[in-house]
């Protein structure tokens, strides 16, 4: 079914069940655009091109101008209900007046400011005197953001705290949820279900586009370079390990390659006016995904060939083996000195981890130079990275214990932290080692950081969750009177 389609059925449906007041309801919806929108991120968890695109797209009741600020308020900020308030108040103060009435003692009219503390777990919503929603509003505002916050998705929680924004204030009586219910009562479930049914639709025929032109792209790779793989394939020598397991994979892939043939075929059969349903996005998926695959693989299976043969190309694809080990030991000090919070720095546990990955830059070199002499053989150099790789990873697992009991007393608070931190693991890449191990995984920096974040976000929900209600006024803001709240996530 086309998207056209899915629109025509779904209008009717509405406009059957709607009548006069749906009219009435959409004469009144929002049209106007954000004025500006103004984002401090001194928390530094946001992606702006994200939230500036997503902006723009809404639209508001009236013109508004929109700013986004956070701020990281630390441990204090967890006992502290007034600290969003009073950080965003503060900062206006210094550094944002135009965010402030002409006397001080008021948010700016046509603002709406959107705060949030991601250490205190705090999200604020301010509003100029002509922007002010009622209490109950800004609570479903300040909602509409926590289970992105919760997840740590900054960017989307800030852009669905807007959005319910946006939908509040100067809101007609026909739009409000009294006016609303009495006016189209069974008419709002008939609008939802029919829009729910073209966005997903849209949604769908966006996806397998996107797949259907992916898969494209990776399906003409692989066969340009299927011939130059065969060739690749017929130099590796079967008697060495890492040789004879690729091969192996080479079987995989030529038996994969006619896969995808018959794949791209029932791909290019699937008509656009069908993209939007089910089962053709799932197909275009696997298309995709296919391709990829056999194009990721294509050119490991000639990094093999060209360092097991030690021919002119050996020391660029050696470089692609080790390439992400050694991003993972170079990040080592960024990992211990700057990405874990201060009261879990300086662990005993980190010296250890600090010297291997000193050591094992060192070693990575010499193994390069024994390639280069020829006193290291390549099955025993790519024996090396796989020794090294899981020493790191054995480290890492031995730090992330030690920063789950340095972070909480509380040994449910530990076992939340260090189940995080463990379920986090690298998985393939492509390299000789990944392709020829498919299951192997291990920690890497990413995935520590990763695991890190969730576990951390997870205990500080856990800790707050029993003290979620708003906040409304600003303890040290003297006469400050401007209208806005804050609540936990």
């Amino acid at each position: 079914m086309s998207i056209r389609q899915r629109a025509l059925i779904g209008g009717l449906a509405s406009l059957g069940v709607v009548g006069t007041s749906i009219g009435l309801f959409l004469v009144s919806a929002p049209d106007q655009r954000a004025t500006e929108l103004q984002i401090e991120d001194t928390a530094e968890i946001l992606y702006a091109p994200d939230l500036q695109s997503a902006v723009e797209e809404l639209r508001f009741h009236e013109p508004t101008t929109v700013a986004v600020f956070t701020h990281r308020g630390g441990t204090e900020a967890l006992t502290d209900d007034y600290a969003l308030n009073n950080a965003t108040l503060a900062f206006a103060r210094e550094a944002r007046p135009d965010w402030l009435s002409t006397d001080g003692q008021k948010w700016a009219d046509d603002l709406f400011l959107l705060g949030v503390d991601p250490e205190g777990r705090l999200v604020g919503t301010y509003f100029g005197e002509n922007r002010a929603v009622p209490q109950s509003a800004q609570d479903d505002i300040q909602e509409a953001t926590k289970d992105d916050f919760r997840g740590g998705r900054w960017t989307d929680g800030s852009i669905a705290g807007i959005s319910a924004a946006a939908g509040e204030m100067n809101q007609p009586v026909i739009r409000s949820t009294g006016g609303t219910v009495a006016a189209t009562g069974l008419s709002l479930a008939t609008i939802a279900g029919s829009g729910a049914y073209l966005l997903v639709g849209s949604r769908r025929a966006g996806r397998s586009r996107a797949a259907r032109s992916a898969g494209d792209r990776a399906m003409a790779n692989v066969v340009r370079d299927y011939d130059e793989t065969q060739l690749h394939a017929n130099l590796i020598p079967e008697e060495s390990r890492y040789g004879g397991a690729m091969l192996g994979r080479y079987q995989e892939y030529t038996a994969s390659f006619a896969d995808l043939t018959e794949l791209g075929n029932r791909a290019k059969g699937i008509p656009e006016s069908r993209f939007d349903s089910k089962e053709s996005l799932a197909t275009l998926t696997e298309y995709q995904e296919a391709g990829e695959a056999l194009d990721a693989l294509d050119d490991v299976i000639a990094d093999t060939a060209a360092l097991l043969n030690l021919d002119r190309a050996w020391p660029e694809a050696w470089e692609r083996q080790v390439a992400p080990l050694r991003e993972d030991l170079e990040g080592v000090e960024t990992l211990l000195t700057t990405t874990l919070d201060e009261e879990v720095r300086g662990l005993e546990e980190a010296q250890p981890l600090r010297t291997f990955a000193s050591q094992a830059l060192v070693d990575l070199d010499r193994l390069r130079g024994g390639l280069e002499d020829r006193t290291v053989t390549p099955d025993d150099a790519l024996d090396g990275l796989r020794t090294t790789r899981d020493e790191l990873s054995g480290h890492l697992d031995t730090l992330a214990g030690a920063v789950a009991r340095a972070y909480s007393e509380d040994e449910s608070e530990q076992e939340t932290l260090e189940d995080a931190l463990g379920d986090e693991r690298a998985g393939p890449e492509p390299t000789i080692l990944s392709t020829t191990n498919p299951t192997w995984t291990w920690i890497s920096i990413n995935s520590f950081t990763s695991g890190y974040s969730t576990g951390t976000q997870a205990v500080q929900a856990s800790r707050s969750s029993s003290s979620s209600g708003s906040t409304s006024g600003y303890s040290s803001g003297g006469s400050f009177s401007g209208a806005g709240s804050s609540s936990r996530f």
